[in-house]
């Protein structure tokens, strides 16, 4: 679907955060042995228009892998839930340029990616919607589009991978509250950052030229999530490296930051389910 002529970037700067997750992706899938190889990444990069420059120069190998970790880790979790559940449907929430659905696809799940109307306009230069991906162009707060979720064959699984952070709490418990009344028995999987990685990431957005998409939101526990609403439950909660196998072509000061990072608990993943 790309001609000769580059894609140009023309999104608000909350938007040009979806950059860097396929920047992280890109740089390993050039590895000879990556965590995660994704050919839709080195593609998009290649017919995009944006001056890669400035995240070249300012952020180090440890950013890139955490983006590519984050994928490599949500992956895992979307192929558990489909083993379960191989008609399921999945909502991508906060997609960007995010290319889940290809590495995740058992030719049997509906898909919908969900994001803002000028991120979805973009998304469409590089990925169509198929038969059973699909784009809701609607902001994640906007409760009408969980009415453009279809009928529900097998079970719903919410992802949302580096999004939750960027809104206020007493948004997301609202969100969650509505989750737990629209889609019973439904489950989340997302990434999180604690108080304290909250402090870091924004030092990261900061260095990276991109001081309007700073994070609102960090908690230190799944458990506290599940005060919002006595219809939550935790399935599952570890820290960010955790399940990751150290390489051996990594850093030692990647691996240390790794590790700090896990025991710190500055960054974690929770999977929770709506009783």
């Amino acid at each position: 679907m790309f001609n000769n002529e580059k894609k140009k970037v023309e999104l608000g700067k909350s938007q040009e955060t979806m950059i860097l997750p396929l920047w992280g992706r890109f740089l390993e899938s050039k590895k000879t042995d990556p965590l995660i190889y994704d050919s839709k990444a080195i593609e998009i990069i290649n017919n995009i228009d944006y001056d890669f420059s400035k995240i070249e120069k300012k952020l180090t190998e440890y950013h890139a892998l955490a983006w590519a970790v984050r994928s490599k880790t949500m992956d895992l979790a979307i192929e558990n839930f489909i083993k379960k559940h191989p008609k399921a449907v999945i909502v991508n929430i906060g997609a960007g340029l995010d290319t889940s659905f290809e590495r995740a696809d058992n030719g049997k799940i509906v898909w919908y990616d969900l994001d803002l109307p000028d991120a979805i306009e973009f998304r469409k230069n590089f990925i169509d919607e198929t038969d059973r991906r699909h784009y809701i162009s609607k902001s994640v707060f906007d409760y009408s589009w969980f009415d453009d979720i279809k009928e529900i064959d097998d079970n719903i699984l919410f992802i949302a991978s580096g999004v939750l952070m960027f809104f206020k709490e007493e948004y997301l418990k609202q969100l969650f509250c509505e989750f737990t009344s629209k889609f019973p028995n439904g489950e989340i999987f997302f990434d999180t950052l604690s108080e304290e990685g909250l402090k870091y990431a924004n030092d990261m957005m900061t260095k990276a030229g991109m001081e309007e998409g700073m994070i609102e939101w960090g908690v230190n526990s799944a458990n506290e999530i599940t005060k919002w609403n006595d219809k939550i439950e935790v399935v599952d909660e570890f820290s960010y490296y955790e399940r990751i196998p150290r390489k051996k072509e990594w850093s030692n000061d990647v691996v240390e930051l790794m590790n700090i990072c896990d025991k710190m608990k500055s960054a974690n993943f929770y999977h929770l389910k709506f009783k």
